[in-house]
């Protein structure tokens, strides 16, 4: 009798202990202070897009102000999943910019980020589009119906567009993560 409850018991307990892996491994990815725009987590970033049309300097600060920077892309496959969820939800109608600053820059025939590191992006992919101004800051655009990057004079204030924050998936998050699942595994198997 003891020996079957205590096995009904730990069926219980597994199945508690499996559902709270569940719950989270469910909440990894973007932060949970992040509350506007679209949010995609990619690889161990979270970008988030706001539609918001504002200069680069104002977009650069509130990225800042909420623990992150402007969006660095620094791949092809990072442009793809990115801004194919922009266009995504450009179509959807739940954002309607069509052009995004970025946290990169056109320097010397490179594409740079704001800190000066090199992405591995062409340089040749960055295409020219008559409506925006020339310069040196590279921004993601739809205004083609695929999602591309462009380039754009950014000391202007009067040049708005949206933008997208970068944030970081930080290792803290995956390290409290394993010990809390290794402490769940833990109480189900010690009782």
């Amino acid at each position: 009798m003891i020996k079957q409850r205590k096995k009904t018991l730990f069926r219980m307990n597994s199945k508690r202990g499996y559902w709270i892996i569940i719950l989270m491994l469910t909440n990894i990815g973007c932060a949970d202070g992040i509350t506007a725009g679209v949010l995609v987590p990619y690889e161990a970033f979270c970008y988030q897009i706001v539609s918001e049309s504002v200069p680069r300097q104002t977009a650069s600060e509130r990225c800042t102000s909420g623990g992150g920077t402007l969006a660095v892309l620094p791949t092809n496959a990072s442009l793809t999943t990115v801004g194919n969820k922009v266009k995504t939800e450009s179509e959807s109608g739940v954002i309607s910019s069509s052009v995004f600053w970025l946290g990169m820059n056109n320097t010397r025939g490179r594409i740079l980020s704001d800190n000066g590191q090199d992405v591995t992006i062409p340089i040749s992919s960055i295409q020219s589009q008559s409506e925006l101004p020339r310069g040196a800051c590279v921004l993601l655009s739809l205004s083609t119906g695929e999602p591309t990057l462009t380039s754009a004079d950014c000391t202007r204030t009067f040049w708005m567009y949206g933008y997208i924050c970068q944030y970081a998936n930080s290792s803290s998050c995956r390290i409290e993560l394993s010990f809390l699942t290794l402490l769940v595994l833990l109480v189900v198997w010690i009782q």
